[in-house]
């Protein structure tokens, strides 16, 4: 049954496919929705300390100083960051109100749980909280507890997520794995492909490990054999590997796009031999979750080529429907990209058991209806 629900986001991000996907399908099955952001013009949560409805305002302050409390023990920089968001936050608690939300989602265990958890103290609407990969994987134990302690439920989009929430003190019974769906009708599997064409999509930073596919394809050069390799995407680490593959001297078969809509990364996926994700595990512990690039090749046919950095392990099982290799190792990355670069009877098995994974797991239509019912019982929840 549905009923008002407010979503509290960061910002209206082009690479958050998956959040858009959400809301859209639960808009389209009458769920009425608030799409809230902190940051941007569009829908941005508007405020002032006196915003907060005058019989809430003590409830407010109390709720306020005890998120904020702790965090200034530790000289956490989120003290700072919950204090500038708090007139937001007395202005959303208004808008809570008047939409008559029964149940307040974050998405993300960030900044957006924090003004989602101090907005349900202060008007007694119960909050849920959808996390990810950095917004626990890099974070402490102890922050992450804090930050979601009062959280009515907790949904996560792979079973490492929830293992890092449950692992910090949070009840297993409060914690969810629904994963990421996908409008598999607009994913037709195909099993024509070309061969030498590598691509990848993802942002350009350390964590994604595009040097590692750099080097990988400086090995398939030596190899002799013949590769095209395409990288979508943007970041701070973009000029760096333009150079670095200049100096293994592969930049004539190398191509950097820049960022791409999600229908035009639709087309390369078809249009590639292979999507390979070169992903590392970094020192503070960030690392990906199930990518969702990963599972749009898998859906299209593409044969898809990752590490065992994240959690792609979850979903893929090295050489039944994908291949698996280290993080960090070029030689591996040169192998497996080697057995996919042409058209094989082993490759399209593979291809055939990445689909039958996606048809099981992320189902867009079935995974809706698991996101239902957690609103559901997410909004019954006794106020922790």
């Amino acid at each position: 049954m549905s009923f008002p629900v407010t979503y509290v986001l960061d910002r209206n991000a082009p690479s958050e496919t998956f959040i858009r996907r959400e809301t859209e399908q639960l808009l389209q099955r009458g769920w009425p929705l608030s799409i809230r952001y902190l940051n941007g013009d569009f829908n941005q949560i508007k405020g002032s300390l006196t915003a907060c409805p005058p019989g809430r305002r003590w409830r407010f302050v109390k709720s306020a100083v005890a998120r904020g409390l702790p965090e200034l023990a530790r000289c956490s920089k989120d003290t700072f960051s919950i204090i500038h968001r708090l007139p937001q936050v007395a202005g959303l608690s208004a808008k809570l109100t008047e939409k008559n939300t029964q149940l307040i989602h974050a998405h993300f265990a960030g900044i957006t749980a924090d003004v989602a958890s101090i907005a349900s103290a202060t008007t007694g609407i119960p909050w849920s909280c959808a996390v990810h990969a950095r917004d626990v994987f890099a974070a402490s134990p102890n922050r992450i507890y804090r930050r979601l302690r009062t959280a009515a439920r907790i949904v996560a989009c792979s079973q490492l997520a929830a293992d890092t929430v449950i692992a910090t003190g949070i009840s297993k019974h409060k914690v969810s794995v629904i994963r990421h769906g996908l409008p598999l009708h607009d994913y037709v599997y195909d099993m024509l492909r070309p061969e030498g064409m590598i691509f990848t999509a993802c942002r350009l930073e350390l964590k994604k490990g595009i040097d590692t596919l750099l080097t990988a394809c400086s090995l398939l050069a030596q190899r002799e054999i013949n590769f095209r390799c395409v990288v979508a995407g943007n970041g701070t680490r973009q000029e760096f590997l333009k150079a670095l593959a200049k100096r293994l001297g592969i930049e004539h078969s190398v191509l950097f796009i820049g960022w791409l809509s999600p229908e035009e990364i639709r087309s390369r996926i078809l249009n590639a031999s292979v999507l390979v994700l070169p992903s590392r595990r970094m020192p503070d512990g960030d690392r990906d979750g199930i990518a969702n690039v990963l599972v749009e090749a898998m859906a299209l046919g593409t044969p898809v080529v990752t590490t065992t950095a994240g959690a792609a392990g979850e979903i893929i099982t090295d050489g039944v429907n994908g291949l698996l290799v280290p993080p960090d190792s070029p030689t591996a990355l040169a192998d497996a990209l080697a057995q996919t670069l042409s058209v094989s009877p082993r490759m399209n098995a593979l291809a055939k058991a990445a689909r039958r994974t996606a048809e099981e797991h992320f189902d867009a239509e079935n995974n809706i209806k698991a996101l239902e019912k957690f609103l559901e019982n997410a909004a019954q929840a006794m106020p922790a």
